[in-house]
This record gives C-alpha cells, sequence and structure tokens, in this order.
C-alpha cells in the first residue's frame, strides 16, 4: 500500500502534458530567443538548430511551431510589430487632442523601434534583403498591417486620409521615421530623447497645418 501522492518502488510518475499557458510562454520565449539569434547572428547564420538548443526544445517542437526558418522569421517580425502603439478608436478628437495624440504616437514608434532588438530586425533586412528577396513579405505585412493600416483608420476619422487609401498614413509615417531612415541608410545619430520630442512636434504640425512660411 502506498501513501497518497507517493509512487510505489520502481513506477515512474507520468508528466501530463504541458498546460495551454505553459505552451503559450514556451513559444514566446523561443521567439524572443531567436529574435535576439538574428539580430547577433545574421539570417543566414541562425540556424533551426541552433534556435532549438539555445530554447531549450526539440527541433520536432520547434518545427511543429514553425515550419521552416522563414516562417520563424515572419514571427519574430510579428512580435515586434504587435508592440507598435496603436491609437484608440472613438470619437473624433478636437484640434488641440488630436495633435497631442499623434505626438504621442509618434514617440511611440521611436520607442519601440530604437530597441536594440527591432532596430537590429531592421539593419538586418538592409543588410540581407537582396541576398534573401522573401524576407520583404514579412516585414512588409508588420508595418502594413500594424502600423500603417491601424494609422489609416484612425485618420479616416479625422478627415486627414482618403476612403481606401494609405497615402496620407504613408506619407506621415515616412516623416515620423525620418530620423531612424538617416540613421539606418546614411549613418547619421539617432536622436536623444529632447530632440525626439522636437521632431515629433515638427512632424506633426507639418502634418496637419503645413510647412511655416517666412
Amino acid at each position: 500500500m502506498t501513501m497518497a501522492g507517493v509512487s510505489e518502488p520502481g513506477v515512474v510518475a507520468r508528466r501530463g502534458r504541458p498546460s495551454a499557458e505553459s505552451t503559450r510562454q514556451r513559444m514566446a520565449s523561443l521567439l524572443e530567443i531567436a529574435r535576439q539569434m538574428f539580430v547577433t547572428r545574421g539570417y543566414r547564420a541562425t540556424t533551426m538548430d541552433d534556435v532549438a538548443a539555445a530554447a531549450g526544445v526539440t527541433k520536432r517542437t520547434l518545427y511543429a511551431w514553425h515550419q521552416d526558418k522563414e516562417s520563424l522569421f515572419r514571427a519574430c517580425i510579428l512580435l515586434g510589430a504587435a508592440r507598435f502603439p496603436q491609437l484608440a478608436p472613438g470619437a473624433v478628437l478636437h484640434a488641440h487632442d488630436l495633435q497631442a495624440t499623434l505626438e504621442h504616437y509618434v514617440l511611440g514608434l521611436h520607442a519601440e523601434l530604437t530597441r536594440p532588438d527591432s532596430y537590429g530586425m531592421g539593419t538586418l533586412f538592409l543588410r540581407e534583403a537582396a541576398e534573401f528577396p522573401e524576407l520583404a513579405a514579412s516585414v512588409q505585412r508588420g508595418h502594413l498591417d500594424f502600423m500603417i493600416g491601424p494609422l489609416a483608420a484612425f485618420l479616416r476619422r479625422h478627415g486627414l486620409e482618403d476612403h481606401n487609401s494609405v497615402e496620407q498614413s504613408m506619407l506621415f509615417v515616412s516623416m515620423a521615421l525620418s530620423p531612424l531612415h538617416n540613421a539606418m541608410l546614411v549613418g547619421m545619430a539617432l536622436p536623444g530623447a529632447a530632440e525626439t520630442q522636437a521632431h515629433a512636434k515638427r512632424c506633426v504640425r507639418i502634418f496637419l497645418r503645413g510647412a511655416p512660411r517666412n
């Protein structure tokens, strides 16, 4: 006879299946590890075997979650894209609140995209996109679905974007992220906090009211 909760000698207790929450946490942890490996090693040098080993999962498990390296890279891109700031839906804002909201949005974009892992994923894409053109679809999906699409919907409610168009939204984002593009493409220094705040104000003012005239 055995005591409750104590196995008989020689009997191996069965391990239950991991809970859905445990699996979700393992998948999230794996993506963070894979994202960092892509940043530090590059796309070419990162292998599925190395990711599985670093994350402490079997290759079988990794391939069950992500069928190949391209799909793993896509999941890593979307992980960062999901952290983009979101403009809350609701009533149309007054001019002052609209300006403040858009300024806060620009600051949020800069905060996310200058994180080491996000900035690193961006520079990885610029560096290796010519060799691996399939990466573009993942980056474009994150950009359009998590940034441009939601922004266009917000701007439309305020009469700042045409129906079935994202042109104004694309122009606004290009202007908002110009300091990051300058850093990535031509080697200029990333702006500090005060410079970023000044840029956000200037960017939103120009977008809403046009460039000041002398």
